[in-house]
């Protein structure tokens, strides 16, 4: 059965973010009142800047 709200006839609609090379995805990031969309690796680490600090997705 096929319908236009199933999200596997949809496809991929964006490619994934790089940084250093590798594949970033977006993931919820909290702390204090700091709460944005971070990228993270596959690993789970978070892509970080010179001051160690989670770089927003959007600017990756």
């Amino acid at each position: 059965m096929s319908s236009k709200n199933n999200p596997e006839m949809r496809g991929r609609s964006t490619e994934l973010r790089k940084f250093n090379g590798k594949e970033v995805k977006p993931v919820l990031y909290i702390n204090g009142s700091a709460r944005y969309m971070a990228g993270a690796f596959d690993t789970g680490e978070f892509a970080k800047d010179a001051k160690g600090n989670p770089i927003p997705y959007k600017q990756i």
